[in-house]
């Protein structure tokens, strides 16, 4: 069944049937709705940030990864917050407030991040032509940022 929902902005977006996968208990993972403000950063759960973060790594940079895009985003930790380039990655993929996003971790900070919209049906990146903008004239592999077109939303 399908459903428009021209709320939220960015144009239409459309609604599919739920996306079920079993869990891999190896591959531990957390969901985080995304209320006003997380543009600015977001709170690691301190369930998942006790057992799979804390004392376990020195690492500060988690490298996100997602089905919309082949570019792995660097966001940076901050006690139990993503804050720096957390911002870039949601703008990106066009996450908006009442989303869910579900973070699983594939190791060494590694984490496949999967976005659900309000409807709690995965968010699917139709278009496949991403634009990209160089931030400056630098080199295009250090300063380029990705954005997934807004219209090419389908939830």
């Amino acid at each position: 069944m399908e459903k428009t929902d021209s709320t939220g902005g960015g144009g239409a977006r459309q609604f599919t049937g739920p996306v079920m996968k079993m869990a891999n208990p190896h591959e531990p993972h957390f969901l985080k709705p995304l209320l006003p403000g997380f543009h600015n950063g977001i709170t690691i759960p301190l369930g998942f940030f006790s057992k799979h973060i804390e004392r376990k790594t020195n690492q500060k940079t988690w490298k996100l990864r997602s089905d919309a895009s082949d570019k792995i985003w660097e966001v940076i930790q901050e006690g139990m917050r993503l804050t720096g380039g957390w911002k870039d990655f949601a703008t990106a993929h066009d996450l908006r407030i009442g989303d869910i996003v579900i973070f699983k971790h594939e190791g060494d900070m590694v984490f496949h991040v999967t976005p659900f919209g309000p409807s709690c049906c995965e968010i699917q990146y139709t278009d496949p032509d991403i634009n990209k903008e160089e931030a400056d004239a630098g080199d295009a592999d250090d300063n380029e940022i990705t954005h997934i077109a807004s219209n090419s939303r389908m939830i």
